[in-house]
């Protein structure tokens, strides 16, 4: 069993306390911060936009490949749309498993999931 949420937000990104379940001994939230400098600039922010109901119609197909790849684990990704300043999340990736091991392997492969399959797009500011 798995579960997989996708929000994206116009809104600030809040630090709420885990969802803890008795089916998993390990919780780990990844908060995604944007960088002053970028590429040896300085910037003020980066502007999200995504193609959102693409977006979410790709996440069930990474919900299954999560699945198969690393077993029973929950999901939660929210990500920020529109300007976001330097030095606030633009991302929070929220993992519950049954191991720490898996975790950090789910919390990675997420990342590179929401990088490279998801279509979000980022102009630097």
């Amino acid at each position: 069993m798995q579960n997989l949420d996708l929000i994206l937000s116009n809104k600030a990104l809040e630090n709420t306390d885990p969802e803890w379940s008795p089916q998993y001994g390990a919780v780990l939230i990844f908060w995604g911060v944007v960088r002053k400098i970028e590429k040896g600039e300085e910037i003020r922010g980066i502007e999200y936009s995504a193609y959102e109901e693409l977006a979410y119609g790709l996440i069930k197909n990474l919900s299954l490949e999560a699945i198969e790849n690393y077993g029973n684990h929950n999901a939660k990704i929210t990500h920020r749309l529109g300007f976001v300043a330097a030095s606030e999340p633009s991302v929070v990736l929220r993992i519950s498993s049954p191991h720490s091991k898996s975790a950090y392997q789910l919390s990675e492969w997420y990342l590179n999931k929401i990088k490279n399959t998801l279509p979000i797009w980022k102009k630097i500011v």
